[in-house]
């Protein structure tokens, strides 16, 4: 670990309890009492409806748009109930196992049961759930653009995946109870037969799943950012080392003392001490294959042995109904960490999506310039469905995974993602507000709500998980204290040209 600076090694973290908000960022007890799930969060909308602000007089909606997360899910892949499993065999085939370790296996037999029943990286009843109210909030905050006679053009776009598929699914099927929609035309929205299959023509990778999509033809100008980021981030499957910055703070995060100490901490309450030495001294290699695409996830000594159990942990929560109706018995996966381990493996969850995916680096948009491609999208909508008339659809809705979510917020430089960390110094709770539970917790959702009046003059208000929030810094809104922006301003704002 000679990449590690002595800056890294003493750092030390008062972490801060909720992270399903970026506003409360004043220091507070260090007891850990509440369980914390990153971006594995379920979703709740932040702000009552009835308390969001009246456009201006004379204004009146004309057309909306969404890019929003997948909802809740089962596990991506056969990942970390794998690798916890097979930890978990070989401290059992030496007798390494606690009392409570060895109830452990069986409890991840049933996690693992519940996701091979149900399909892995699926939305459970919870995300079904959340894009469902997701839908029906949003036709009644805009009753008189979506509730009103005859049939709207939706035009409406996914990543292609599956999740993404589904979360269209049952946006759309809540949607039909309020909204007369056209269902069988590409030009707005295609009734889905089944909720993971969509029209390949509504898939859109180029806006929706930019970061393992090149980009060409009509996207050919987003290439250079693409290969940018391939270069920083690195493909360890490739043997293509990712950038010395990015290796120095994850190693960075992974030497922390306190990492080691929670993960010592978690693991003895299930392994014997001399279990967790071996595993702390690289004595074992656990790696799981993706399936589908044959990605490998490794787990090389006790940090990676906690994460695995932590990131394990933390889809009890959006698996609540299948985990009551696939076993007759509880998971309780809680009982193997505390809320105080969570909190820690919650942080260093936040910190490695802050530098791989969100504002990383001060001065350097590496990350985040990807996601031009869907900002421009944003825009692009606005400019010819309402500057210029078009009038083809009065919403699109678009439907993607954090990977979208995460960079296209940190390039607009919203709530939760305005600061990048120093070269050096390590992202912290206390340093910096990202918090991955607010960021992009399943179902997380960007809204532009547009307005204009008679004489066509345009306004967006932007909605971040349902919370009015202020557009990036030297965006001036219409007045003080307003969340509504006129559109030209934005255009400036944002430098764009279209």
């Amino acid at each position: 670990m000679n990449r590690i600076s002595s800056v890294y090694a003493a750092v030390t973290l008062a972490l801060l309890a909720g992270c399903n908000s970026s506003d409360d960022n004043s220091g507070r007890d260090n007891t850990i009492t509440e369980y914390q799930y990153s971006t594995k969060a379920v979703y709740s909308p932040q702000q009552e409806a009835a308390t969001y602000q009246a456009a201006p007089a004379g204004f009146e909606p004309v057309f909306t748009q969404l890019v929003a997360r997948h909802g809740s899910r089962s596990l991506s892949s056969p990942k970390y109930d794998v690798l916890t499993k097979l930890i978990w065999e070989q401290a059992a085939s030496e007798g390494a196992l606690t009392a409570l370790g060895q109830t452990l296996g069986h409890k991840v037999d049933l996690v693992t049961a519940a996701n091979q029943k149900m399909g892995y990286g699926l939305l459970t009843l919870r995300g079904k759930e959340e894009h469902a109210e997701l839908a029906s909030r949003l036709a009644d905050r805009l009753p008189t653009l979506l509730e009103g006679e005859g049939q709207h053009c939706l035009k409406v776009e996914t990543s292609g995946k599956d999740r993404a598929n589904e979360s269209a699914y049952y946006f759309m099927q809540s949607l039909a109870a309020k909204v007369d929609y056209v269902a069988d035309s590409t030009d707005c929205y295609v009734a889905q037969e089944e909720p993971s299959k969509i029209n390949k023509k509504l898939a859109n990778k180029f806006e929706l799943y930019f970061h393992k999509t090149e980009p060409e033809d009509d996207y050919a100008q987003y290439l250079p950012a693409f290969e940018a980021y391939l270069a920083f981030i690195g493909d360890e499957d490739e043997g293509v080392e990712p950038a010395p910055e990015l290796a120095e703070a994850l190693d960075g995060l992974k030497a922390l003392p306190k990492t080691k100490v929670m993960a010592r901490q978690m693991l003895e309450r299930i392994y014997s001490k001399a279990f967790v030495d071996k595993l702390a001294n690289g004595d074992y290699e656990f790696v799981a294959v993706n399936p589908e695409d044959g990605d490998k996830t490794y787990a090389r000594d006790e940090v990676d042995a906690a994460l695995m159990l932590y990131n394990l942990f933390i889809i009890g929560p959006g698996m609540d109904h299948e985990a009551e109706v696939e076993s007759d018995e509880a998971w309780e996966l809680d009982k193997f960490l505390t809320a105080e381990e969570s909190a820690w493996f919650s942080y260093l969850s936040d910190a490695e999506d802050f530098y791989e995916k969100g504002p990383s680096f001060a001065g350097s948009g590496v990350t985040y310039d990807i996601a031009q491609a869907l900002l421009d999208g944003l825009f692009n909508e606005v400019q010819t469905q309402v500057v210029e008339a078009e009038g083809a659809h009065v919403a699109k809705l678009r439907f993607a995974h954090a990977e979208a979510i995460i960079p296209l917020v940190a390039l607009m430089k919203l709530e939760g993602s305005r600061q990048g960390a120093e070269p050096g110094t390590l992202m912290t709770q206390e340093n910096n507000e990202w918090r991955g539970g607010w960021v992009s917790p399943y179902t997380a959702n960007i809204q532009w709500d547009v307005y204009q009046n008679a004489d066509k003059q345009v306004l967006v208000k932007m909605l971040y998980n349902e919370k009015e929030v202020a557009f990036k810094e030297g965006c001036t809104p219409v007045s003080a204290g307003s969340f509504f922006y006129d559109f030209a301003e934005l255009k400036r704002c944002y430098a764009y040209a279209g």
